[in-house]
C-alpha cells in the first residue's frame, strides 16, 4: 500500500542496481521515518521536487520504494480544463521561475502571453517587400543621372534552429 510523505531533499544519483542515475528523494513519513525513494517520471520528463513537496511513495518488494508522483502546494498555476502547464521553481519551491502553458485554445505561452513571437519567413517576406519598395523609390527619384544603388537586407542570422512553431 502506498503512502503520502513529505520530501526532505532531492538529488541525482545512482541507486542500487539501477543502470544509471535518477532523481532520488529523501522523504519523511513522520515519527522519524526518513526513507530514500527513487522518483519515476513519464518518458521525456524529469524534475526534482523541492523540500516540503508531497510525495506518493509505493513499496515494491522488500525495502525498495518508488515515488510515482509529487505535488507542491506552495505554487498555484491554475490550468483550465484541458490545459497543461509545465513550470520550474526556485530552490525553495515557492516561486515560479519559468512556465510553458499549453492552453485549451491551441496556444503555447512561454513565460506568459504578453508578447508575440515573430517567425522568420513572415518577417523576411515583409522586410524584402520593404526593400523592394525602397529600391523602387530610390531608382525613380535619383537626381543627376547617377546609377541607382540597391539596398540588400539579409536577416538569415535571425532564424532560430531550435524553437519552431506551426501554423
Amino acid at each position: 500500500m502506498g503512502r503520502l510523505v513529505e520530501a526532505v531533499k532531492s538529488y541525482i544519483a545512482k541507486r542500487g542496481k539501477a543502470p544509471g542515475k535518477c532523481v532520488i528523494i529523501q522523504t519523511d513519513g513522520g515519527v522519524g521515518m526518513e526513507r530514500t525513494t527513487e522518483l519515476y517520471h513519464p518518458p521525456g520528463i524529469s524534475s526534482a521536487p523541492t523540500k516540503g513537496d508531497r510525495v506518493i511513495e509505493i513499496p515494491l518488494g522488500t525495502g525498495v520504494r518508488v515515488a510515482v508522483a509529487t505535488h507542491n502546494y506552495r505554487i498555484e498555476v491554475n490550468p483550465d480544463s484541458g490545459e497543461t502547464i509545465i513550470y520550474s521553481t526556485n530552490e525553495a519551491g515557492d516561486t515560479v521561475k519559468s512556465q510553458i502553458k499549453l492552453d485549451n485554445a491551441g496556444n503555447i505561452d512561454l513565460n506568459g502571453s504578453g508578447k508575440k513571437l515573430v517567425t522568420y519567413s513572415e518577417l523576411n517576406t515583409a522586410l524584402q517587400t520593404l526593400v523592394t519598395a525602397i529600391n523602387t523609390l530610390f531608382g525613380t527619384k535619383l537626381d543627376g543621372g547617377g546609377t541607382p544603388g540597391t539596398l540588400i537586407l539579409n536577416i538569415s542570422a535571425a532564424e532560430t534552429q531550435t524553437v519552431r512553431t506551426g501554423g
